[in-house]
């Protein structure tokens, strides 16, 4: 899945935010995190038909510069030698390998502009879900402890769920807005206890009682 099925606001967290914030994250979600983006990156290139120089390319792998804000720490760079937040390597029919930044594949393998366009457009929006979810995070979004483990075992409910579902939520990652509402609505569905009705009995005064009680009137 490439992106939430819901429209939400595009969010933009700074660079200090952005890594102040994944410093906070565990190994653990790091690395589900990290694999979620290499899906969605590599799935995203599956939709696009890539012909350059006469030559049929395909996306082989991808990297994102974790390093990219502190330029003392190891780089990742393109072909032509400029530094990159985010590497794109492919390989051509030929067995010919090239390292790439988005903004080069027109440049140097010869992709229209067209296709470049879309692609770097699709890749922003990629982006924006990123710090959309690490805005969650600072938020403290997600299911509570209890949803999270009836989740866990209760995943066939959810066959729609996006393929990362079960990763995030295992590593206390909040899942996408709306499989995670679906979620909620399901545990709260499925474990809703009505509660008994108590009936208060009332007593009734007898001659005497109401007598004692206006006595003194």
């Amino acid at each position: 899945m490439l992106l939430p099925h819901t429209k939400s606001k595009k969010v933009s967290l700074t660079k200090e935010r952005r890594q102040e914030t994944w410093l906070h994250l565990s190994s653990a979600q790091q690395l589900a995190i990290q694999r979620h983006i290499r899906y969605q990156q590599t799935s995203l290139f599956m939709n696009y038909e890539l012909v350059g120089h006469g030559r049929h390319w395909s996306l082989v792998d991808y990297h994102e510069n974790l390093n990219y804000d502190t330029k003392n720490l190891p780089q990742l760079y393109c072909d032509c030698g400029r530094r990159l937040k985010h590497q794109y390597i492919l390989i051509n029919d030929l067995g010919e390998k090239i390292k790439l930044g988005i903004t080069h594949f027109a440049d140097h393998i010869g992709i229209s502009e067209q296709v470049a366009r879309q692609l770097q457009a699709q890749i922003h929006r990629l982006n924006f879900g990123l710090d959309e979810l690490l805005q969650r995070i600072r938020r403290h979004a997600g299911l509570n402890p209890a949803m999270q483990r009836w989740f866990l075992t209760n995943q066939d409910l959810f066959p729609d769920a996006p393929n990362h579902t079960a990763d995030f939520v295992s590593d206390n990652l909040p899942p996408d807005r709306d499989i995670q509402a679906e979620i909620v609505r399901t545990y709260k569905k499925n474990n809703y206890v009505k509660k008994a009705r108590v009936h208060k009995k009332t007593t009734k005064l007898n001659k005497d009682a109401w007598q004692e009680i206006f006595r003194d009137i």
